[in-house]
């Protein structure tokens, strides 16, 4: 297997985003890349999330801090320079998550920190999160990536982010900062470049390689970068479209929390907005597609669950759909 490594000290969230699916497809067999990055003042949310509702957004632009939208699923985070991030990009077979977890919990541990893996994308030290994980795959090509707080602000996480209070209730905690915590507070002398080099020696040891570094492309190099970074950037993506909803619904259920905007026209679903943070992607966009279309009652909602559903009856996919539609039913009269 070939291991390479690359970093970069560019700290915008558009060119650096674009730079993570950029590299990731174009991920060879065979091969396993990590990748160091960070963002300076930003707010990134997930595939799915709806800005209005996870962020305050007015907060963040009299703060110049930037809004990104990312593709994998999972909640909103906020980066500044005390906050590094990683993305390991390969191919099917060589994606191995509890490998590539293992990597950032060696590396805390070679800074002399004991750290474990809690739930399903949270690692953490004495029980507070220092490090939330997400992931993506689609055609074969893969990434997971996230967050390691060694210095981080925790000022502006109340002041630009909304964290509801059934998110909150389901962690256990009374707020955000009551559940998170920096490197430093476990290791006062910790820098960036000792964290780097732990995670590089982490990474050769745990995968049993040599290492190889090369360095990322540029947006004047590669146009096709440069495409990336234009989607990136652009309020398209990053806030999406807006509809003039009649029905809202939002709900937490064990996969996430969701929220559903309608806009019913003569009993018929004109159009719709899916929201969540879950971690599943490609299945809201799906579901969307399907009840855009359908009348807004609640036979035409058990028709949809018994024989308009594309996914396997026993999948994820399926039971998210199913919560869904349910929840849309129940609010019909």
């Amino acid at each position: 297997m070939k291991l390479r490594y690359t970093e970069t000290d560019c700290t915008n969230p558009f060119i650096n985003l674009a730079t993570e699916e950029y590299m990731t497809f174009r991920a060879a067999e065979g091969e396993v890349t990590m990748y160091l990055w960070q963002n300076a003042n930003t707010v990134v949310i997930g595939k799915n999330q709806n800005p209005w509702r996870e962020c305050r957004v007015e907060s963040m632009r009299e703060g110049d801090c930037k809004l990104a939208r990312r593709i994998s699923g999972g909640g909103a985070v906020y980066h500044d320079l005390g906050n590094l991030n990683f993305t390991f990009i390969a191919r099917e077979d060589e994606y191995d998550i509890p490998k590539q977890t293992e990597v950032i919990l060696e590396a805390v541990r070679l800074l002399g920190i004991n750290a474990e893996k809690t739930g399903r994308n949270d690692l953490t030290i004495d029980g507070m999160k220092f490090s939330g994980h997400a992931y993506y795959q689609s055609n074969g090509y893969c990434y997971h990536h996230g967050t390691i707080m060694f210095n981080v602000d925790p000022t502006p996480l109340g002041e630009y982010l909304n964290v509801s209070a059934s998110k909150l209730k389901s962690k256990g905690v009374k707020s955000v900062r009551s559940r998170i915590t920096n490197l430093i507070n476990h290791k006062p002398d910790v820098t960036l470049e000792e964290l780097k080099k732990a995670l590089y020696d982490a990474f050769a040891k745990v995968y049993g390689g040599e290492v190889e570094r090369f360095d990322i492309p540029t947006a004047e190099s590669d146009p096709e970068l440069k495409a990336l970074i234009d989607k990136y950037s652009s309020e398209e993506w990053r806030f999406g479209r807006k509809i003039p909803f009649t029905t809202s619904i939002s709900e937490r259920l064990d996969w996430g929390g969701v929220d559903v905007e309608l806009q019913v026209e003569g009993g018929v679903i004109k159009d719709c907005g899916i929201f969540s943070d879950s971690l599943e992607t490609e299945v809201f966009g799906v579901l969307k597609e399907k009840l855009i279309g359908c009348k807004y009652s609640k036979s035409a909602m058990a028709t949809l669950v018994e024989s308009a559903l594309p996914y396997a009856p026993n999948s994820k996919e399926y039971q998210i759909c199913c919560d869904i539609i349910n929840l849309i039913a129940e609010g019909i009269m």
